[in-house]
């Protein structure tokens, strides 16, 4: 198993795709986090606007998740996965060396769009003249930090269940981006429910016209989408042909 893994890590650092997504993830949530202080209260933000500001290091979850989906997808675009069933017979050690994997690159880059997030944060809201902290800073970070992380696990069970690339990539988008979203504005109380409102609330997201669930409930919720979504992927691909 650990040489699936490093095999796995050593596949995602010699691809030019996974340099791609990584660099482009904490832009992203810096782009989110001034649009967050442009909206504070000119007075002064509150502290929930505070928190949100730094929750916006959990925008860089799109990046994970497109990552765990390539990372099964595109080994049935290009038949790699063929070479790799062939070399490890036991298809259930394929993809829990792919989650290993996956949780870790999307951990990374939590991590590192957390500290951009932080440091971008700080100078913002100090040059717009906001409060720049509050205690639970550190736990909005973390919360997206883990959320990210899970993100990329929710990508390898898409990319297991939906085999084909572009498919895989255009449903996680499109889910995870506007349906999810669309829902929430159209039914709020359903919201908190889907897996986007469970993300948000383990990132710590305070919302205006919504209430969402507490951060413990968020983080479980979200794991049980992520487990319902994987143990069906390790389903298929034990009983699915390759081609």
């Amino acid at each position: 198993m650990n040489r699936l893994i490093r095999a796995e890590l050593f596949k995602l650092r010699t691809s030019r795709v996974t340099w791609i997504l990584v660099g482009l993830a904490p832009p992203l949530c810096v782009l989110w986090a001034g649009l967050m202080v442009a909206l504070a209260e000119p007075a002064g933000a509150t502290g929930p606007q505070v928190e949100n500001v730094y929750n916006m290091a959990q925008q860089s979850y799109v990046f994970a998740l497109v990552l765990g989906v390539l990372g099964v997808a595109g080994e049935y675009r290009h038949q790699t996965i063929t070479w790799q069933f062939l070399v490890t017979p036991v298809r259930s050690r394929v993809i829990t060396a792919k989650l290993a994997a996956y949780g870790i690159a999307g951990l990374l880059v939590g991590v590192l769009s957390a500290l951009v997030t932080l440091v971008a944060g700080l100078a913002m809201l100090g040059l717009a003249g906001h409060p720049a902290w509050t205690p639970r800073v550190p736990l909005v970070l973390l919360g997206s930090v883990f959320s990210v992380a899970v993100y990329g696990l929710l990508g390898v069970g898409l990319g297991a269940l939906i085999r084909n690339q572009v498919a895989a990539v255009a449903v996680a988008l499109v889910w995870f981006m506007y349906a999810d979203y669309l829902l929430t504005m159209l039914l709020p109380g359903l919201g908190r429910w889907l897996p986007t409102g469970a993300a948000r609330a383990l990132g710590g997201m305070h919302l205006r016209d919504a209430e969402l669930l507490p951060v413990w409930a968020g983080g479980l919720l979200f794991a049980g989408y992520v487990v319902v979504a994987v143990l069906a992927a390790r389903l298929l691909t034990l009983r699915r042909d390759v081609t």
